[in-house]
């Protein structure tokens, strides 16, 4: 079926461009980081009361500091009564101390780094109602 003489060229022929198109084909420089970014990036260029703020207090300290139950004195339902702990400083004074601190709220596991940068950075842009 194939001359002899023929095959003995044509199969290291055959290997090589096989193999350099398995290669070449691998060669990208593109990954899931490039193309898409970090998905675990925390995003503080657009922080809002209403899309961010208001969900980190209602999931982390409403539970404890709501109209009927207001520890410490504290009610945190509502932009009004959130924004007024915030700017006194009592909102970050309370989620950024050390663990173990019996004042770190939320007791036991305390905020994570992004929602503590979107609440610095809803506070430094004067705790707007938006």
């Amino acid at each position: 079926m194939f001359n002899m003489n023929m095959s003995r060229f044509t199969y290291p022929i055959w290997g090589i461009f096989i193999l350099t198109s398995v290669g070449l084909s691998n060669c990208r420089y593109d990954n899931e980081h490039d193309l898409y970014g970090n998905p675990n990036a925390c995003d503080t260029s657009a922080v809002t009361f209403s899309q961010d703020i208001k969900m980190i207090i209602g999931q982390n300290c409403e539970g404890c500091h709501n109209g009927a139950i207001a520890n410490g004195g504290l009610n945190l339902v509502g932009h009004q009564n959130i924004s007024t702990s915030a700017l006194s400083g009592a909102i970050m004074d309370r989620t950024t101390r050390s663990l173990g601190d019996p004042l770190l709220m939320p007791p036991g596991q305390p905020l994570s780094d992004c929602d503590q940068s979107k609440l610095r950075t809803w506070i430094n842009e004067g705790a707007p109602n938006n």
